[in-house]
């Protein structure tokens, strides 16, 4: 798997990083002892990029056990999420300084690891620079990082709302930004990534695979477990991205079943016709490589329930290149557009 620089972090991490979100316990149908497996399996792998929450004490627990047995501590960058207090634009409701030490210094209880790679600063907003308690608030940042608690730190910018981190990625500070970026959702495309480039700032796309979306599994009779976010999404969403499979079928070897699920896919497939330049087996995987693909992005962290996901994913940061004509039909037109619901503001 190719690796890219965390630069301001003194890290090397590979293209593709295992999100632990999908690991968060008995909520989501995951046993405590069904987690340290795809864990474990990501690092013998070879990844070297692992992004947990607090709020996920066992997926935690499990990182830095998996980091201590498998004597990866130099190698492996555990980005480690400080998310806010509480849902709030405000900094000193969502990040109070206080607050923001103790969510550090837990996790670093819970994961037994001498210091943080990465930390996340969640919920940023470029305001925040403005903010009265911005000042106690960095202080205590930078006094973490020279208490060697924390090794660097980065922002969770909002979904749907790259215009958010404009101004911070001038911030001295700031190593990384974790931004919500997949075929779906290209909007960091416009500004953000540049900035980042020219400012030597990391860039980790989150969600991928659209929530699952480009796995190419989830359509209008899809069932989630109790407690998914997904749950409640209404029928119609998964239908409207059962045309966008179909056509993104006809640039992979293997057609993905949602594709098939409404006559509108059914009859786009008819009609489909592959080119002699198609080397990607799924759409999961062209969606990876697109991502990791695109200038200004350094990883794209997957969430994976099971070994057999991580193998899947790792396949995709092995460095070879989408065919140029597959390139220029990826970004020949919008996709998903409609799939995200508008980001709070």
């Amino acid at each position: 798997m190719i690796t890219r620089p965390i630069a301001r972090a003194d890290r090397t991490v590979t293209v593709i990083g295992l999100g632990t979100r999908g690991l968060s316990g008995a909520l989501r149908g995951i046993e405590p002892e069904d987690v340290a497996p795809v864990v474990a399996a990501a690092i013998e792998m070879g990844c070297t990029l692992v992004d947990v929450s607090p709020a996920w004490h066992e997926a935690l627990r499990v990182t830095g056990e998996a980091v201590r047995v498998l004597r990866a501590r130099d190698r492996v960058c555990v980005a480690c999420a400080v998310p806010p207090l509480v849902a709030s634009t405000a900094l000193a409701r969502a990040q109070p300084a206080g607050y923001v030490q103790k969510t550090v210094e837990d996790a670093l209880r819970r994961l037994r690891l001498d210091a943080v790679p990465l930390a996340w600063l969640g919920g940023w907003r470029d305001a925040w620079l403005d903010g009265g308690t911005w000042p106690e608030l960095l202080g205590t940042m930078l006094r973490l990082v020279h208490e060697g608690k924390v090794m660097a730190w980065g922002v969770i910018v909002p979904d749907g709302a790259p215009e958010e981190a404009l101004r911070v990625v001038a911030e001295p500070w700031l190593a990384a930004l974790s931004v919500r970026y997949s075929l779906f959702d290209c909007a960091a495309e416009e500004q953000l990534l540049p900035a980042a480039v020219t400012a030597g700032v990391a860039v980790v796309a989150r969600e991928p695979l659209a929530r699952g979306a480009l796995g190419g599994e989830l359509g209008p009779a899809v069932r989630f477990p109790p407690h998914d976010e997904r749950l409640g999404w209404a029928a119609e969403r998964f239908e409207a991205i059962v045309p966008e499979l179909a056509m993104l079928a006809a640039l992979v070897k293997r057609t993905p079943a949602a594709a098939s699920t409404t006559d509108a896919g059914r009859t786009l497939l008819d009609g489909m016709r592959r080119g002699e330049d198609v080397e990607c087996e799924t759409v999961a995987d062209l969606a990876l490589r697109a991502v990791v693909e695109t200038p200004g992005i350094t990883a794209a962290v997957v969430g994976a329930r099971r070994v057999d996901h991580v193998l899947a994913a790792i396949a995709a940061g092995d460095g070879r290149a989408i065919a140029a004509r597959v390139r220029a039909e990826l970004q020949g037109r919008r996709w998903g557009e409609g799939w995200y619901e508008p980001a709070p503001r």
